[in-house]
């Protein structure tokens, strides 16, 4: 593990680590232990990344190395760290590799996505215009925005968002 502050028992580095200014902490912390650290939350330790070079090496010139998530217990309980969600290390790859992929094969980084999303996007501003300033909870919208562009992409149809169907 990289330096980093020596944690307390059960606590950790949780009373360095300010929660209210976060950025300043860690800031402070890079500047003591480098741009590269660990501080401990609770018993977990966690690595610090601060600064564009340090971030760019690891997620995008070691991206492999970098390329797995953290270990999530509810996973494991749930689906013994397996499907879309918990997976992980090498389960995790394989699943990102076939869905990017397949989204390749429907389209995906090709023009006619971004046109899908654009056109998705006027009807979503069309919803929008419909509320007349009122206040409203964008969530149902967005969701209906995101599985439209889904749905352009696999089915090649959108639907209208109060459509049965689609609902």
């Amino acid at each position: 593990m990289p330096p980093g502050p020596a944690p307390l028992p059960i606590l950790g580095n949780l009373l360095q680590v300010k929660p209210s200014n976060l950025a300043k902490t860690l800031e402070k912390l890079s500047e003591e232990y480098g741009p590269v650290f660990t501080v401990h939350l609770g018993s977990d330790p966690v690595v610090v990344l601060h600064g564009h070079d340090v971030v760019k090496e690891a997620l995008v010139d070691r991206a492999d190395e970098f390329a797995a998530r953290g270990r999530m217990p509810i996973g494991d309980r749930t689906n013994n760290g397996l499907g879309i969600i918990f997976s992980n290390n090498e389960p995790w790859l394989q699943v990102r590799r076939f869905t990017l992929t397949t989204l390749r094969n429907f389209g995906m980084g090709k023009r006619s996505i971004e046109e899908r999303i654009q056109e998705e996007s006027e009807y979503l501003l069309e919803e929008i215009n419909k509320t007349k300033g009122a206040p409203f909870d964008p969530t149902f919208m967005l969701s209906c925005t995101v599985s439209n562009v889904i749905c352009s992409i696999v089915f090649g149809k959108r639907f209208d968002y109060k459509d049965k169907k689609f609902l």
